[in-house]
This record gives structure tokens, sequence and C-alpha cells, in this order.
């Protein structure tokens, strides 16, 4: 920007600033103006103050202030829960499908497998293991 052109616009700033004048007419009567008048006399006023902040007004900022820091933290918080709260359901839906099953199928046509990979049948002994974890799942989980 060269200066004439910064010089216009500080030239263009001026009347931002105005004046304000104040006059008595001769019949009494107060003005207030931008402008003097053509004539007679006047005077100046000065701008009123800028308004103070209210007593409370820090407390207020400060409080803005905290509930920005604190959102991201909230917001954290709220995915958390819900990912917890997803991960509730789901276990809940596989103890009640486990259930399910136990209840439509004999125990004898159950297939388990142990450690080192071999099927075998189940026991009654195993279906009601099988049965009361499902169950503690299922009470934990559900509601």
């Amino acid at each position: 920007m060269n200066r004439l052109t910064l010089a216009a616009l500080l030239m263009l700033a001026l009347p931002v600033a105005a004046q304000t004048y104040r006059w008595v007419d001769d019949k009494g009567q107060v003005h207030y103006s931008q402008f003097p008048p053509k004539q007679g006399t006047y005077g100046t006023v000065a701008p009123p103050p800028p308004p103070l902040s209210s007593p409370n007004q820090d407390s207020i900022n400060e409080a803005l202030k905290e509930g920005i820091e604190q959102e991201p933290i909230e917001a954290a918080r709220a995915a958390q829960a819900a990912k917890v709260a997803t991960e509730r359901k789901s276990r809940c839906q596989q103890a009640r499908y486990g259930l399910a099953e136990l209840d439509r199928v004999p125990a004898q046509r159950l297939l388990k497998t142990d450690e080192q990979g071999n099927v075998s049948r189940s026991t009654e002994e195993d279906v009601s293991k099988r049965r009361a974890e499902l169950e503690r799942s299922a009470s934990s989980n559900c509601g």
C-alpha cells in the first residue's frame, strides 16, 4: 500500500471521530449536533465513558473459559460411555442368543473344543456351566 492510499484512508477515518456540539438557540431550546451552529456560541460535549464491566463479568468470563476447556473432555467421556454401552449391548445379545441355543438344542448334540483343538460332545455338566456363565453375563449386561 503506498503512502497516498494510506493518507486517503486516514482522512476518511477522521469523520468517525466527530465532535458533538451543544448550543442554546434564541428561544432557549438546547440543541446537539455534529456540526457547530453558523452563528452564536456553542460548546463541545465529551463522549460518554465506556461502559463498565459488570461486577461479575470476570466470573462469567472464567466460567466460559472453563466451559470451553471442558468441552473436549466431556466429548471424550461421552464417546467412551457410548462405546461401553455398545459393548454391553453386544455382550447382552450374545448371552441371550447363547441361552436360546442351549434351550433349543439338546445337551448331547452340543459340541465342545478343548485347548488342543479336539472336538467332543458336551456333557450335562458342561452345559450347566455354560448356562451359568451366560446367565451371569446376561444379568450384568442386560439392563
